[in-house]
């Protein structure tokens, strides 16, 4: 890979996430209106339920995918490789688009 398509591929790598993050907080707001109707009822529906699910398992990757970037230096470098290779063996380490 030349240095062009590698700052490219981190370039498209860091506009994905950035895209992720902003519609994770859409989904966060309809998942606290989930919870909070949960714990007034005490029952949610199954389509409510597979969204409370879906909503917890993308807060755990985005934590996992931002925290690398605070903490390693060159993460930034790293994180879009690892996510690469991941995608290779099936694992989306990318939080879902709702």
């Amino acid at each position: 890979m030349h240095l062009q398509e590698i700052k490219q591929h981190i370039e498209n790598s860091a506009h994905h996430l950035v895209l992720s993050v902003h519609k994770e907080e859409d989904n966060v707001k309809e998942t606290g209106m989930v919870i909070k109707k949960y714990i007034h009822t005490g029952s949610i529906t199954p389509e409510e339920e597979h969204l409370l699910k879906l909503q917890v398992a993308d807060t755990l990757k985005v934590v996992g995918i931002v925290v690398p970037f605070v903490l390693i230096p060159g993460a930034s470098i790293i994180m879009p490789i690892i996510i690469k290779v991941a995608q290779k063996y099936n694992v989306n380490l990318m939080p879902s688009v709702l």
